[in-house]
């Protein structure tokens, strides 16, 4: 597309901008779009790695050992669970609640951990 100038009445090119159709300016949009966001990505990474290396090793330890510890809580309450339940189903009514209340237990121990996570 060539514009006409009342300078001398030269042709020149218009700007990428003003030619371009509306799905290339979209089109261009979303790669910009995308770049940001892998940028904004990139950066929240980094800064997370950099909050780690910052934080002591005994920090470091004590996080793994709650969450080791809420998944160990959560496998051996699903399993008191299923044996009260056979237990239940057994006819032995006061072991299978004495289980429950063990798998309760087991399970408020990883609820209580959801809260020490940071």
């Amino acid at each position: 597309m060539t514009t006409m100038h009342s300078d001398g009445g030269r042709d020149e090119d218009v700007p990428a901008p003003l030619s371009s159709m509306p799905e290339d300016v979209l089109a261009r949009i979303e790669r910009e779009s995308s770049r940001v966001r892998r940028e904004a990505r990139s950066l929240r990474r980094r800064l997370r790695r950099q909050r780690r290396r910052e934080q002591p090793w005994y920090v470091r330890v004590v996080r793994y050992a709650v969450k080791a510890g809420a998944v160990v809580l959560a496998v051996a309450g699903t399993m008191v669970f299923v044996v009260a339940t056979a237990d239940l189903a057994l006819g032995h009514m006061a072991e299978a609640m004495e289980l429950y209340v063990i798998a309760t237990a087991a399970w408020a121990g990883v609820a209580a951990a959801q809260f020490f996570r940071a």
